[in-house]
């Protein structure tokens, strides 16, 4: 069995598509775990109307809104299926998606089954294949079993870290204790993708395009306001999975840096003006903690760009 973990939040627009492309997979021994996040349109009713209709659908509702990886976690707890699907309240698979997916993970024992998105552009009705979701630089992998130790150590930080475009073997992420942060953080799928990415000891991937990702205004996606301050813990915790293993820390240690400081300076050039300087001072806290707590100032000195540092250098004494 797959379960099918969905969390909701004010879709009403969307819910029917998205419920509908589960519902009809041809592979039909599955569960779709739907967890309303205190949604303040209909999407409760639709989600109720669809239960009455299909055993197969479980309704949860939070008590109070907490965000999506909350929600995962409350579908994670109940799931029965041997496979974890998640897929967000706006997109939809392809009918044919679970099947496959179960094929290919039951026949090479896989702990997590990649593939790509499809990008659908909701003001000009368009799809498009984003470099980002393509992965093209994982084609050769195709068809062959692998963990991160077979990838370069680049390769990891260029995959995309949300949880929908994978299968997850239940018991893997169950063993290895993987859940999402219950801080209600925006960009929080990226310290759980490092978790799975380094825990994993079968990995594969398939060179198609299942899950259709829904890009719209005033998205999370699409958002520049006070949140994007998130990012500054979520690097912290990024941090964190990979000084859980210091031998898989020493590894990344150049690339992992790398792409700290780049998430915070792009976030920085993203967020509204207005909240610029409580991101550049938050920033500068955490990088000081790194240099302190974390000692990790030899690392820094010695791995990070120094266009990097001296962005955050000159940032700081401004």
């Amino acid at each position: 069995m797959i379960s099918v973990i969905m969390p909701v939040h004010n879709t009403e627009k969307y819910l029917n598509t998205s419920i509908q492309s589960v519902l009809m997979q041809t592979y039909d021994n599955l569960e779709l775990i739907c967890i309303d996040d205190c949604s303040t349109d209909y999407s409760w009713d639709i989600l109720q109307n669809f239960a009455k209709s299909d055993d197969r659908i479980t309704l949860l509702k939070n008590e109070k809104n907490s965000g999506s990886g909350f929600s995962r976690n409350r579908g994670l707890e109940i799931a029965k299926g041997k496979y974890i699907f998640f897929l967000d309240d706006d997109d939809w698979i392809d009918l044919n998606t679970l099947e496959v997916l179960h094929e290919v993970s039951e026949r090479d024992n896989l702990d997590m089954l990649m593939f790509k998105n499809m990008s659908y552009y909701e003001e000009d009705c368009r799809f498009d294949i984003e470099p980002y979701y393509d992965m093209e630089f994982m084609n050769k992998w195709e068809g062959k079993v692998f963990n991160h130790y077979d990838l370069e150590t680049k390769d990891i930080f260029n995959i995309p870290v949300g949880p929908c475009n994978k299968l997850y073997l239940k018991s893997f992420l169950d063993d290895n204790n993987i859940r999402f942060t219950n801080q209600n953080l925006i960009q929080q799928d990226n310290p759980v993708f490092f978790k799975n990415i380094t825990k994993a000891k079968r990995v594969g991937i398939l060179n198609r395009y299942f899950q259709n990702r829904r890009r719209r205004s005033g998205s999370v996606m699409t958002f520049k306001g006070r949140r994007i301050l998130d990012n500054i813990k979520i690097v912290e915790l990024i941090l964190n999975v990979f000084l859980e293993d210091k031998n898989i820390y020493n590894r990344y240690k150049k690339d992992l840096l790398n792409f700290l400081f780049r998430i915070l300076r792009n976030k920085y050039n993203l967020i509204n003006e207005e909240f610029k300087p409580e991101f550049a001072k938050e920033s500068e806290i955490l990088i000081n903690r790194f240099y302190s707590e974390y000692d990790l100032f030899d690392d820094i000195q010695n791995s990070v760009n120094a266009n990097l540092l001296n962005f955050f250098n000159n940032l700081n004494s401004s």
